[in-house]
């Protein structure tokens, strides 16, 4: 008899055999013992997840005439097939004349599905039912599901179809809305370790586990990939498998270099990581493999940063969890999602482009500059910090006491304030100051400056010292621009306040026309903000009134910058933006760039 591989020879023939699909497996058992069989099933998932198995399986079980179990008492029905009457072995070898497997891949025609059809119509030749299994039906044309539409939906009370594949997505939803959908999943690492240890004893193999979990590993969750692995490493190795046999059949890089490696990434310590990358390529390791291990470590390493309660999820040997942790001490969530991006992009770059070692280089010497990130939310909260310093106009702290300005003589002969009662904590009245000036010439900045700060000298020294008046009210539509730019940016300076015109009613009335459609959102602590910024720069209180523009001038200019806004090319309103010195400031924290403006 010729020999048999692992995969056919450990094939399982009862449901209870199959490894890790129990949510299909149960199902199946507990619909052919209430005899509430379907009429069409559609198994999908990953490849050696077991769904041809459990296909031929079922074509057993529906057609077993012995499904007796028998106990120490009595004897009971069961889901499982006999494995030993004429059907059962017919169907395992399969030479049953009821029981049809068709490759979708290479018989995916019209035609085929035509005679199928034709088929159908005939009964059993021998079985209770006719199996139908359509393996890889994700490659059947649409002209040919059009033409399966129909038996499938309605076949014949003997038949029942069972599909298989590996691409759910292909099939049309007419043809699985029509079946029993059943999901096979990837296999749990635990579970493939256990059944290649169960495969290792009988066979006679000796390997560890830390060979299994090498094998297991490589699988990627399908157990036919790492049965058919250990068939090859057996074969390649003997029936003594170690772990550094297994690194160089597989073209794994040695643990202790991989090791080497993963420490220096994590230390920062490019040097060692490009001499330890070096090492490896000159041993004929396959870099890609080496990458993907890189990957499934610093995979570990963020479940364990994130927390230490998540080491069950982890794909390392379990010896390795205490160097695991201490690792993940040392590294941040962020950095470590960082890391796992760059490996990822440079798997991409290698696929695409090869040059796996220069790609590995330039993907270190990345990883090598990470530097810890600062969150979103602190960045944005520090420059809502710095606006607001840089807004804020210097306008005097309330909790100060405010000495009474001097009688300053004016050249209409009014006075700029008036002389109010001292409280009871404040420093008395200042004496009038002498004339320094002649009444014929009018009084300088400096001048005023300089007797102001005279004055203030005569006051103890517990007084705080304030800002004196150096403008007058009367001149405030001569300075306003001043004004408005130490008000914060925003509602007030640019949409309230921009193109504004100020008007003095008296000696402490200020009335201000500006944009109609900001008046409604005005609040009382607006007007006050205004008030405080023209009393620092005039030196008296005023009282802020404010009322609307005229709305013809205000509709014409509107249109007019509405015009030319609609002549600006993207290009100019790109620069535009470039240049905005509010943007400007953000652009640069990022290093960004402006891409589009609308």
């Amino acid at each position: 008899m010729s020999y048999e591989v692992l995969a056919q020879r450990w094939r399982p023939q009862n449901f209870s055999d199959v490894v890790g699909q129990e949510h299909v497996t149960t199902t199946l058992k507990n619909q052919i013992l209430s005899e509430r069989i379907g009429h069409a099933y559609l198994f999908w998932g990953p490849r050696g997840t077991g769904k041809t198995t459990v296909a031929r399986i079922l074509a057993k079980a529906v057609n077993c005439p012995n499904r007796i179990q028998e106990t120490e008492f009595d004897t009971s029905q069961t889901a499982e097939p006999c494995n030993k009457c004429v059907f059962c072995e017919e169907i395992s070898q399969g030479r049953a004349l009821d029981v049809f497997e068709m490759d979708a891949a290479s018989n995916r025609g019209i035609d085929t599905i035509r005679d199928l059809r034709e088929n159908v119509k005939l009964s059993p030749a021998t079985c209770t039912y006719k199996i139908y299994i359509i393996d890889e039906a994700h490659m059947l044309s649409p002209e040919a599901f059009n033409a399966l539409l129909k038996t499938l939906e309605e076949p014949p009370p003997h038949v029942i179809f069972i599909m298989a594949t590996t691409e759910h997505a292909k099939i049309p939803k007419t043809i699985s809305s029509r079946c029993q959908d059943f999901d096979f999943r990837h296999l749990e690492n635990e579970k493939i370790i256990e059944r290649l240890q169960l495969i290792a004893e009988t066979e006679e193999v000796a390997a560890d586990l830390e060979v299994l979990t090498l094998i297991t590993r490589q699988s990627e969750g399908c157990l036919r990939d790492a049965e058919n692995l250990l068939e090859r490493l057996v074969s390649s190795a003997g029936k003594e498998l170690t772990v550094e046999a297994v690194e160089q059949i597989i073209g794994l890089g040695s643990s202790s270099l991989l090791r080497e490696l993963t420490t220096a990434i994590v230390a920062r310590d490019l040097s060692k990581s490009l001499k330890t990358l070096n090492n490896l390529a000159k041993q004929g390791t396959d870099l890609s493999q080496c990458l993907d291990q890189l990957v499934a470590y610093f995979r570990d390493l963020r479940l364990l940063a994130i927390d230490n309660g998540l080491s069950d999820l982890i794909q390392s040997p379990k010896s390795d969890l205490p160097e695991l942790k201490k690792n993940a001490e040392q590294m941040s969530v962020n950095r470590l999602s960082r890391i796992i991006k760059i490996l990822m992009q440079t798997d991409r770059d290698i696929k695409t482009y090869g040059y796996p070692q220069l790609q590995l280089e330039a993907a270190f010497i990345q990883m090598n500059s990470i530097e810890e990130g600062i969150p979103l939310q602190d960045i944005v909260n520090k420059l809502s910090e710095l606006e607001q310093k840089l807004d804020t106009p210097a306008i005097l702290v309330p909790q100060r006491q405010q000495m009474p300005l001097p009688d300053l003589q004016q050249p209409d002969g009014q006075n700029t304030t008036e002389q109010t009662s001292a409280p009871k904590n404040q420093v008395p009245p200042i004496s009038p100051r002498p004339n320094l000036k002649n009444s014929n010439t009018s009084t300088t900045d400096e001048e005023r400056i300089t007797a102001s700060d005279t004055l203030l000298e005569t006051s103890t020294a517990t007084t705080p010292r304030v800002q004196t008046a150096i403008r007058e009210l009367t001149d405030l539509p001569l300075f306003w621009e001043d004004v408005k730019s130490k008000l914060p940016r925003g509602k007030i300076r640019n949409g309230l306040l921009d193109k504004s015109v100020p008007t003095v009613n008296g000696t402490d009335t200020v009335t201000i026309a500006c944009s109609r459609s900001f008046l409604p959102m005005v609040e009382d602590g607006d007007r006050t903000l205004i008030a405080n910024v023209i009393r620092q720069e005039v030196g008296v209180p005023v009282n802020i009134e404010l009322v609307a523009l005229d709305t013809n001038a205000e509709s014409t200019s509107s249109e007019d910058a509405t015009q030319k806004e609609e002549r600006k090319t993207p290009r100019m309103r790109k620069i535009e933006a470039q240049n905005d010195s509010q943007l400007k400031t953000a652009l640069d924290l990022f290093d960004a760039t402006v891409l589009e403006t609308q």
